[in-house]
């Protein structure tokens, strides 16, 4: 029952959705138009990480396209500017992490000015699309954050601001949430979070897993799918996640439909141990995953994309 629930509230929702006006929709008056301008993501970035052990190794990339609805008359350039935004201050110093008590981030400096003539016509409707990329050794050179002071979970930011002939900048500071939202898609705004990828530390990992609708979890049907793998360096391949009561589970599966926990050990000598994740059919799955340390070193919550689990070691 709850699985039919499921299908007939998406239905609702698309009945809704299809039929609102255009106008409802629209989050710029007709008449504003020829004031607007967006940069709409075509392609999401394919990596949400910098590899704070090898940076040169993290490469964001993402594809956008310039909009200003003159046919791009106006749009003259696009900027791209990093920062680095420190996600824990210790103002009180209650901690003994040095450094952990100032601010280790870096205001926006601009990497690269595209002009307008580097895009490239692209899609059915002939928009310009530029393919950004950024690595994270480039960001860091360009920084020069103090990496000591850098830390997993601090966060390099990418910032896109589109550029017209008249003077107009359209970026994440100026728009409103229907412009950077499911409308036109357009964040200008794309963060990539710091980790340290390094050789697994053997020991027992505790993962903690939960189910927003209390029905287990559908990672990539509607009543199941394969679980969180990982695929050890020697071979070995460990499956796990909640069971659900709509079909039989092809692995091991921890019983719960709200929440459980399972544990995984991984042996000594291990050069890799890679965790990826199926996906999240309904958006409702979430889960953490903390070293043999007992520190947390991944969260993911309801409506992540699947993938690989980047685990952060930093501080193991």
């Amino acid at each position: 029952m709850k699985n039919i629930n499921k299908i007939l509230l998406c239905s609702l929702s698309l009945a809704i959705f299809w039929g609102c006006e255009d106008e409802d929709k629209n989050p710029f008056p007709l008449s504003a138009l020829e004031q607007a301008a967006v940069l709409r993501t075509i392609t999401p970035p394919d990596v949400t990480t910098i590899n704070k052990s090898n940076p040169s190794e993290s490469t964001i990339t993402l594809v956008v396209e310039a909009d200003d609805f003159q046919d791009n008359t106006r749009f003259e350039s696009m900027d791209i500017f990093v920062s680095l935004v420190d996600t824990f201050i210790d103002v009180d110093q209650e901690t003994s992490t040095t450094f952990d008590d100032e601010d280790a981030s870096v205001d926006d400096m601009l990497l690269l000015n595209v002009p307008a003539s580097s895009f490239i016509a692209g899609g059915e409707d002939g928009k310009p699309q530029y393919t950004v990329v950024v690595n994270g050794q480039d960001v860091i050179d360009l920084l020069n954050p103090d990496l000591t002071r850098v830390d997993g979970g601090d966060i390099f930011r990418i910032r896109l601001g589109m550029n017209l002939n008249d003077g107009s900048v359209f970026t994440s500071t100026n728009v409103n949430g229907n412009v950077t939202g499911q409308f036109f898609s357009s964040p200008f705004r794309y963060d990539a979070t710091v980790v340290c990828i390094l050789p697994p530390p053997a020991g027992e990992y505790r993962i903690d897993m939960q189910d927003s609708f209390g029905d287990g979890w559908q990672t990539t049907t509607n009543d199941g799918g394969p679980g969180i793998t990982v695929t050890l360096s020697n071979g070995e391949i460990i499956e796990f996640g909640l069971c659900t009561p709509y079909e039989a589970s092809p692995f091991d599966c921890t019983v719960g439909l709200e929440q459980g926990s399972t544990t995984v050990t991984l042996p000594e000598g291990l050069e890799s141990a890679v965790w990826n994740f199926p996906g999240d059919n309904w958006g409702e799955i979430s889960f953490q995953i903390y070293a043999p340390s007992g520190n947390l070193i991944a969260s993911y919550e309801p409506g992540s994309p699947a993938g690989p689990i980047p685990l952060n070691l930093c501080n193991e």
